[in-house]
């Protein structure tokens, strides 16, 4: 979206109506059609879309960037993040019914799914992702954590970050609260906090928590107004856009796999010499 519209928080109807007096008669007749159809729309394909108005691809394209996107892909990530606040979730589950073709919900998350990675490469901040390297390999001691979703992304970062050479662990929710877990860490120590929508109190709290109190913190979030990223020293953004009313974590795993291989990469020795010494156990163990 254009920076107009983030600073004023447009809707994409807002946008579509704002311009709509200035547009072309044939890119109107498609803005109509996504005015009127802006619960279900986000489930075509540009060429379902062109195919649903008669007009063609190449000027719904263009219609996209008149609205402020840089094409109809784009368009229809703002479309899925305004529906995804609207609609409760028996509603998506009647919009992921409207296929024929069950097959089809496959490939439609995965185009998500797909989308949602190469959003985040292409946003990706190479200062933070660069300092997140650095802070972790400079820090006593890792702790991992988060609730729901977030939570079981913790204990895949933990558990990458140790096949890395790096010593981390994941922190449970459990009868302890995360701030009495972290209570005896200082400055020497790393806090990573997962934080997606909805975002936990809990998680926000224990990070600013540690944050105050001087302990190295990182957080990875779907957006850079995220609540978690206030109380940070660096932060990554990885898109989680779902079709279904939870988020996707295709696009956390791969940040997460991409932090731990660098990792490796920087700590190879340390990482052969893990390898071999758990082979030699394996081997022991399998062949007493």
């Amino acid at each position: 979206m254009d920076k107009q519209a983030r600073r004023n928080n447009s809707t994409l109807k807002q946008i579509i109506l704002k311009k709509y007096p200035d547009l072309p008669k044939n890119q109107q007749k498609v803005a109509d059609y996504i005015l009127q159809n802006h619960r279900t729309i986000f489930a075509l394909t540009g060429k379902e879309l062109s195919q649903n108005t008669g007009i063609s691809e190449a000027t719904i394209v263009r219609l996209s960037q008149q609205l402020g996107f840089k094409g109809f892909h784009h368009l229809k990530s703002q479309m899925i993040s305004e529906a995804k606040e609207e609609m409760m979730p028996e509603d998506r589950f009647k919009l992921m019914s409207h296929s024929k073709n069950q097959i089809s919900t496959v490939f439609r998350v995965a185009k998500q799914d797909v989308e949602n990675i190469n959003r985040t490469i292409g946003q990706i901040d190479r200062e933070q992702f660069a300092q997140f390297i650095k802070l972790i390999r400079s820090s006593r001691h890792i702790y991992t954590f988060g609730i729901g979703i977030s939570s079981l992304m913790a204990q895949v970062a933990a558990y990458l970050f140790n096949q890395a050479g790096i010593i981390a662990n994941f922190c449970a929710k459990d009868e302890h609260s995360f701030i009495e877990r972290f209570v005896a860490l200082d400055k020497r120590d790393l806090v990573l906090a997962l934080s997606f929508p909805p975002y936990s109190k809990e998680t926000i709290h224990t990070l600013k928590f540690c944050y105050q109190r001087g302990i190295r913190c990182l957080a990875i979030s779907n957006k850079a107004t995220a609540p978690i990223t206030r109380w940070c020293h660096a932060y990554l953004i990885v898109k989680s856009d779902n079709l279904f009313f939870t988020n996707s974590i295709s696009a956390i795993s791969m940040i997460l796999n991409a932090l731990a291989t660098e990792l490796a990469f920087l700590n190879k020795h340390q990482v052969v010499k893990n390898a071999k010494l758990v082979n030699k156990i394996l081997s022991e163990e399998y062949h007493s």
